[in-house]
């Protein structure tokens, strides 16, 4: 029966299947994107989430005179709730209601997206690197293992975060939500024990958030890095791509390989990246990226590094930020409020 559900609530949205029902919100969301992709590129900026004294938004102000539409967040401390980085949810609800410290001098539209990952800790040793726990997703002729503890453990830990996304729906804000990302790489242990299990859990995650938590709010962006890890057009939203390339290539091959995964059902997002591709070269390729999200830099103050994402002039420069920030293929946070 969850099943039939799950299938007859695919909709259709111009040439791209979109999964279960959204909330009004959510829908504007993908209407939005709908209307965008293959024209312009929505910027976004992945937050510094274990260390609430750099605020990656202002670092982008800063270089450019322009803030992104999207902002990222992170469950990381969440499971358990930890350390700094804690207050991702009230900094999501900001930055999608405008109520963010603004620069001063800032005197355009206020209020963005919002996407969250989560890295996900597990097991005695609460990590989610693979070589570092070894828990692993409890799977058993051909389905997840509801009698092992590990499942038990990975339902409370899910319970655990859909009571944070429930306040953000509670708030009003529509989530890009990206769980169980990069799992073909097998770094993390949810794509440890292979892409079959992979699958079982992804599609378990969304009918349970969907169907029995109500989290109508979210957006499911799959990131899987691999075709043969796509769980199902009715278990996705919208495919993403991580990207740590040495150049500002289009990366085409990538984009090309992304878009397989769905037989071109679903929009490509370009959902971690070191540099950003120049959006003359995705415009030659014919790449269009329906957003890129710079990942976050490591330093909190001090000399810049190759792990400085974005303030590292050897990864991205100030001319090569100003460029894509003065693009009019880029949307940035000041021209957003008319298009949604």
């Amino acid at each position: 029966m969850k099943r039939l559900f799950i299938v007859l609530s695919i909709l259709i949205s111009g040439s791209f299947i979109f999964a279960a029902p959204k909330s009004v919100e959510a829908q504007k969301v993908m209407d939005f994107f709908s209307s965008i992709y293959g024209k312009q590129t929505v910027s976004g900026q992945m937050d510094l989430t274990w260390a609430d004294s750099v605020d990656m938004a202002d670092r982008i102000f800063k270089d450019t005179g322009k803030y992104p539409v999207i902002m990222g967040y992170d469950f990381l401390n969440y499971t358990p709730k930890s350390g700094e980085g804690i207050m991702q949810i009230e900094e999501a609800i900001k930055w999608y209601k405008g109520e963010y410290n603004y620069d001063k001098s800032y005197t355009g539209h206020k209020g963005g997206l919002v996407t969250f990952t989560w890295h996900w800790r597990a097991g005695r040793e609460k990590q989610f690197y693979s070589n570092q726990t070894k828990f692993r997703i409890p799977f058993k002729d051909g389905k997840l293992d509801e009698s092992a503890s590990e499942y038990n453990q990975m339902k409370r830990q899910m319970d655990t975060i859909a009571k944070e996304l429930n306040r953000l729906k509670d708030a009003g804000v529509p989530v890009l939500w990206r769980p169980l990302h990069e799992a073909s790489g097998k770094w993390f242990w949810w794509g440890a024990s292979g892409s079959e299990a992979y699958k079982a859990l992804w599609q378990f995650m969304y009918t349970y958030y969907t169907e029995e938590k109500g989290l109508d709010n979210l957006i499911w962006v799959w990131n899987g890095q691999n075709k043969d890890w796509y769980p199902g057009d009715e278990y996705v939203d919208i495919t993403g791509e991580d990207i740590y390339a040495n150049d500002h290539e289009s990366q085409k091959k990538k984009y090309m390989e992304c878009k397989a995964s769905s037989k071109g059902k679903k929009m490509v997002a370009l959902t971690e990246c070191g540099r950003i591709p120049d959006p003359e070269k995705c415009t030659e390729d014919d790449v269009p990226w329906l957003y890129f999200m710079v990942w976050n830099d490591k330093t909190v103050s001090g000399a810049w590094t190759n792990e400085d994402f974005w303030s590292s002039e050897k990864v991205n420069s100030l001319e090569l930020k100003k460029k894509v920030y003065d693009s009019e293929k880029v949307i940035t946070l000041d021209e957003f409020k008319d298009l949604l």
